[in-house]
Parts: structure tokens; C-alpha cells; sequence
């Protein structure tokens, strides 16, 4: 009888202060976390990762990293990505999509237990997708990605609980510079976040909905 394998499996995703990234089975994660803390790394976000089959012989490991590199390799994303196209629909099914790109203001919360409410704001050219919590009485971001408008390009992470912020612009002495290696890590985190989001259910009816700056549509929930 050939050997089965699992139709998915969860993957945890690290990071530590210099901005850089690791993947890991959460069963290796459960064995190995106060080392991979002791380094600097703290888990990022987990998620359920559908497995594609190869071949026998390959192995899950193979399979998982095989899904990570064909569908978040920076070089086959849509000029479209994946936050871009879930937050467009979440916006849509509330009927804000079309104030979204034209303000320049907006805000919109989301919220669905037991999962962090959703946050999706926007001043000017910049946009905030972000989930909030509490900690000793102050809300904080757990994660935030920020992205330029309307190009949807990642600009900076804030991560309140690990202390961690990171911008994809720096400086090299007098002129501007980019952080290339930054910049794929958090297109593959917003692709991943995106996915999450939906399968988590923030674009399903069912959940409640607010904004600070406009009106809600009769027909959205």
C-alpha cells in the first residue's frame, strides 16, 4: 500500500529584529521555541498550509516547501496581490470599496471572535492593515503591514508585542535606499495574511463592521 500523507499542515513563521524570516512545522516549533527565542526569533503568524503531492518519495517537508515557493515567490505574483484582492473584497461586501479608493481618509473595523478585531485604514497614500489587541490597557498591533497606495506595495511592519518596527525605505548616508530582502519578506507575509484572513472568515457574513469616517451600506453586515 503506498504511503498517505496529510491533506495540510501548519506551518509557524518567525522573525527576529534584523527583519529576517524562517518557516517552520509547529511541531518543530513546539520542540525547538525557547532556542529559536534565545536567537531572536519570535513567531510572526501560523497557518494551515493545504499540501500539493509530488511524488511518494518526496516526503510532507518537500511538499511544504514546495507550496511556499511556487505560490509566494516574488517573481509569479499577480500585478494584483493577494491583500490587495482580499481586502478589496471585504471592503466590497460592506460597500466601501469605492470610498476606499477615493478618499483620503478611511477607516473600517472588523470584528470576528475569536480572532483580533481587522483594522483597514488609509491616509492619503498610505494604507494600514492591521490587528489589535490590548495589553495592560493599551491597543496594540499585533501585526500591523502598511502599504503604499494604490501600487499596494508593503512599506513598513509593526509588531507591538515583540517590539518590533521595520520600514522597507532606509537611508544610506544622504540618499534613500531600499531593503530589498525586506521588502520580498513582507510580500510573502501579506500574500500568507491574506489567505489566512479569508479562510478565517473576516469577508463572510456574519461579521460586524464599523467605520470612523463613513456610513455603512444598508445591504453589507
Amino acid at each position: 500500500m503506498p504511503p498517505s500523507y496529510p491533506k495540510k499542515t501548519r506551518v509557524v513563521i518567525l522573525s527576529n529584529r534584523q527583519g529576517r524570516t524562517k518557516f517552520l512545522l509547529a511541531s518543530e516549533y513546539r520542540l525547538r521555541r525557547q532556542d529559536e527565542a534565545a536567537h531572536g526569533y519570535h513567531p510572526l503568524a501560523a497557518f494551515n498550509i493545504p499540501l500539493r503531492r509530488l511524488r511518494p518519495r518526496d516526503g510532507c517537508w518537500r511538499y511544504v516547501r514546495y507550496f511556499l515557493f511556487r505560490h509566494t515567490h516574488a517573481r509569479k505574483e499577480s500585478s494584483m496581490n493577494l491583500m490587495q484582492t482580499a481586502v478589496l473584497d471585504i471592503l466590497r461586501r460592506h460597500g466601501l470599496d469605492k470610498a476606499f479608493n477615493t478618499a483620503t481618509e478611511f477607516h473600517l473595523k472588523i470584528e470576528n471572535p475569536p480572532y483580533l478585531p481587522l483594522v483597514i485604514e488609509r491616509q492619503g497614500n498610505l494604507i494600514s492593515v492591521a490587528h489589535y489587541g490590548e495589553l495592560n490597557g493599551d491597543a496594540i498591533r499585533d501585526p500591523e503591514l502598511t502599504f503604499s497606495w494604490p501600487a499596494w506595495e508593503p512599506t513598513s511592519i509593526t509588531q507591538d508585542p515583540v517590539g518590533r518596527y521595520a520600514e522597507v525605505a532606509a537611508s544610506d548616508g544622504d540618499r534613500p535606499a531600499l531593503r530589498s530582502a525586506l521588502l520580498r519578506e513582507l510580500r510573502i507575509f501579506a500574500n500568507l495574511w491574506a489567505r489566512n484572513l479569508m479562510a478565517q472568515g473576516f469577508g463572510n457574513p456574519g461579521v460586524t463592521a464599523s467605520s470612523l469616517t463613513h456610513p455603512l451600506s444598508p445591504n453589507g453586515h
